[in-house]
């Protein structure tokens, strides 16, 4: 077995709440990577999913930072940016759950850190398997329509920030895969929730050559609703991702069998962080691209406000 085969990423979690726990679970099903704990500022939470994981709990950053090659970042959204600025500072490898970061100045900066450093900065867009398990990134027509809905119960889960950031962040990120180009135009509307927070926004993005991106997203629904439609010239694509099924309108030949091709969105994810870490492919989702997921979705939060 090679050198890179035999290396050990030595791998820390921060934040002991679901994703937290999700993640945990992938470092300990792959075979290069070392669970060294979890951290928490909740020393109780750390300890608990610790032991269920069979490793250590940490509530100081510092320390398990000192004992890591790289972190998964799976806290709060609001403190992706400090958490992973703090790891990246102390020259260790991140992976981020999505957002990036809450704003788009943190997560410009978490850009810059990583770039300086010389670290992996891997965003945790981990549906862009989906999309590839489909074949949908292999198609060269760019769509004329996107429509994406995706709502979810209530929830204290996510509500630290905006359900653009919370939800919808995963539709932006997936449209700029489709359109490959960024919004020249944006217009919102809040339909429920706090002008500073909402629970539920409405958006339509036109993108460079005029396709169009319409969202929908609510954390105040009374059950689950995640599709999306793409519309092409020979017609549209149609998936419902709770579902795990789609139509092919156009017959560009996508693969109905994708849930078996992508198993495990989360651990493929996995796999390529340490991958990179270990140079031995580039990072697959970039820094870049879950800053400007961050950057479309504030100004749609915004442009609710204006």
């Amino acid at each position: 077995m090679s050198d890179v085969l035999e290396k050990q990423v030595r791998i820390g979690v921060a934040g002991a709440g679901v994703f937290g726990r999700n993640h945990a679970n992938k470092i300990k099903a792959n075979p290069r990577a070392t669970l060294v704990g979890i951290f928490d500022l909740n020393a109780d939470r750390a300890e608990a999913l610790a032991t269920e994981m069979g490793t250590k709990g940490f509530s100081d950053l510092s320390i398990i930072l000192s004992d890591v090659d790289a972190l998964v970042v799976a806290t709060p959204a609001i403190a992706h940016g400090g958490v992973a600025r703090a790891a990246i500072d102390a020259g260790k490898h991140c992976l981020v759950e999505k957002p990036l970061a809450a704003t788009a100045a943190d997560a410009d900066i978490l850009c810059q850190h990583a770039a300086e450093r010389g670290v992996v900065l891997q965003a945790g867009h981990q549906e862009r398997y989906i999309f590839q398990a489909m074949g949908l990134l292999e198609v060269e027509e760019q769509p004329l329509l996107l429509e994406a809905t995706r709502v979810g119960l209530p929830s204290i889960r996510g509500a630290d920030v905006s359900v653009t950031l919370d939800l919808m962040v995963h539709d932006i990120d997936l449209a700029r895969l489709l359109f490959r180009s960024e919004p020249v135009a944006i217009k919102a509307k809040r339909l429920a929730g706090k002008p500073e927070n909402p629970d539920a926004v409405e958006a339509v993005l036109t993108f460079e050559g005029g396709g169009e991106a319409r969202f929908f997203a609510s954390r105040a629904a009374e059950e689950r609703e995640r599709r999306m439609t793409i519309g092409y010239t020979g017609g549209e694509v149609a998936i419902d991702f709770i579902a795990k099924s789609f139509s092919d309108g156009p017959d560009f030949g996508l693969h109905p069998d994708f849930a078996t091709r992508i198993p495990d969105p989360m651990g493929a994810a996995t796999a390529d962080f340490i991958a990179a870490i270990l140079c031995e492919r580039a990072v697959v989702i970039s820094a870049a691209d879950g800053a400007a997921a961050v950057r479309i979705a504030e100004a749609i939060d915004t442009a609710t406000r204006a």
